[in-house]
């Protein structure tokens, strides 16, 4: 018989399988994820005879002041895939929350399809690509000096203003450290940070926060670390150092009417 419900303490080997076997998650990622993000309240299964068959997390986070919930790691066991579980179990999710927005950032290109059918629309996000000689033209040399910052959070506010995923510094010393754990260099100063991959001739820079002002000395500090000949930056509305354009990033499912026209969703799990 088939059983929807929250997760509990006592799932938490079952989930971490599941997680396992079909995300083949890093060992260390895994067990940092059950320890500084999970909750039972925050994860939803589906259940068949008391096997876990079906997982999916909605974590708590806000939009402009305004509840909203970031989905999550959404699996099914390969047997029990094709006979609509985890669409029941998204519903019965977001039925339940008190979350005004849902969004999520599809893994495969395929499933911007599948969350369509549920009901997501399309967000776009701002990116920009530049050569290694462009970014030199807008780099500017500065004397390093010990990290002391005390909340990335509140600066992470402050460059992204508005329509964007907040996070706290929990969730952002996590999310940093979570990269770091899957290749990413996290450089980290005074002024804000950058989470940046090394994709052969291109540095994808996934997320930047620092204040335009500041945002000289990081691009410094990107050459310094990467030898690649482009660098791709992903941005918000605000940043506004470099020129950027649209492209499909994310999805996201009105659940009480109020849509944002448009949310940033950084360091968010894939």
């Amino acid at each position: 018989m088939i059983k929807l419900r929250r997760a509990e303490g006592s799932d938490i080997n079952s989930l971490k399988e599941l997680f396992k076997s079909v995300f083949k998650e890093n060992d260390e990622a895994l067990d940092l994820f059950f320890k500084r993000i999970f909750m039972p309240e925050i994860c939803y299964i589906c259940t068949e005879k008391d096997e876990l068959v079906s997982m999916v997390y909605i974590i708590p986070t806000t939009v402009n002041g305004r509840k909203a919930g970031y989905l999550y790691a959404a699996a099914t066991k390969d047997e029990f895939r094709g006979a609509g579980l985890m669409k029941g179990l998204i519903h019965y999710a977001l039925s339940i929350t008190a979350q005004e927005i849902c969004i999520t950032l599809p893994a495969q290109d395929s499933l911007y399809d599948y969350y369509g059918k549920l009901g997501f629309e399309e967000l776009t996000s701002n990116f920009s690509e530049l050569s290694r000689e462009e970014m030199a033209a807008l780099s500017k040399p500065y004397e390093l000096c010990e990290v002391v910052v005390s909340s990335y959070c509140g600066i992470r506010n402050r460059v992204l203003k508005n329509n964007f995923l907040f996070w706290n510094n929990n969730y952002i010393d996590f999310a940093l450290e979570y990269n770091e754990l899957y290749g990413a260099k996290v450089i980290r100063n005074n002024f804000g940070y950058a989470v940046a991959y090394d994709e052969g001739d291109c540095c994808y820079v996934s997320e930047i926060i620092c204040d335009d002002r500041n945002a000289p000395y990081m691009i410094t500090d990107l050459l310094s670390e990467f030898k690649c000949k482009k660098f791709r930056f992903h941005l918000s509305e605000n940043q506004r150092f470099i020129k950027s354009k649209p492209e499909r990033f994310a999805m996201m499912k009105s659940i009480t009417g109020y849509k944002p026209e448009k949310v940033y969703l950084g360091l968010g799990l894939e």
